[in-house]
């Protein structure tokens, strides 16, 4: 028996050598070792493009998006609105996902609960990050949206085209899942309106 425990010693002690081998030899491929790029969809302004031609590329989008087929544009503002200006803007379309302080990360939003109105959650979601903010010195939250993602059909969204707190609105194809894209800021700094 001593030979049978001695074998297994050994198979165990292998076993474990080439694991530990396996995971060093992974830990300096590019996969696991350097962060990955982004494959996929984009929403912003590509840091190579001007404001001009973002608002093109952005306008084109929206103008041949699938019609009747729900997907997500991200709006960007003039100038930062206040929630209830916000929320006023947006009252015909069906779901914002998500909303666009200065060049923060997008930060998601649920829909409002029974008794809440849009201005509601935008103002909740504020007040998150002022309470995050608190005890770093005396930043606070900015308290007004450069920008929201929403979800609906583009006859829903078009509209906010004409309004002239839009700066700009980009819209990804259909198939474009919540989480599967990147969402980046938009330099709407120097446009006179």
């Amino acid at each position: 028996m001593d030979g049978v425990d001695k074998g297994r010693r050994i198979i165990a002690l292998l076993a474990i050598l080439a694991l530990v081998v396996v995971v060093a030899i992974l830990s300096f491929s590019d996969r696991t070792a350097k962060p990955m790029q982004l494959n996929g969809d984009m929403l912003g302004q590509d840091n190579t493009e001007t404001s001009v031609e973002y608002r093109q590329r952005a306008s084109e989008s929206l103008e041949n998006a699938a019609v009747g087929e729900e997907a997500y544009s991200l709006v960007t503002f003039t100038q930062p609105l206040s929630p209830s200006e916000a929320s006023n803007l947006l009252e015909g379309v069906g779901r914002v996902n998500a909303m666009v302080m200065l060049s923060a990360p997008a930060m998601d939003l649920p829909e409002p609960i029974a008794g809440e109105t849009r201005e509601d959650v935008f103002n909740r979601q504020i007040k998150l990050v002022d309470a995050q903010l608190s005890g770093i010195g005396n930043v606070r939250a900015p308290g007004e949206l450069n920008g929201v993602v929403v979800w609906d059909i583009p006859e829903n969204v078009r509209p906010l085209a004409e309004s002239p707190l839009v700066y700009s609105i980009e819209t990804l194809p259909p198939d474009a899942a919540w989480g599967s894209f990147g969402i980046r800021p938009v330099d709407t700094s120097g446009t006179n309106f």
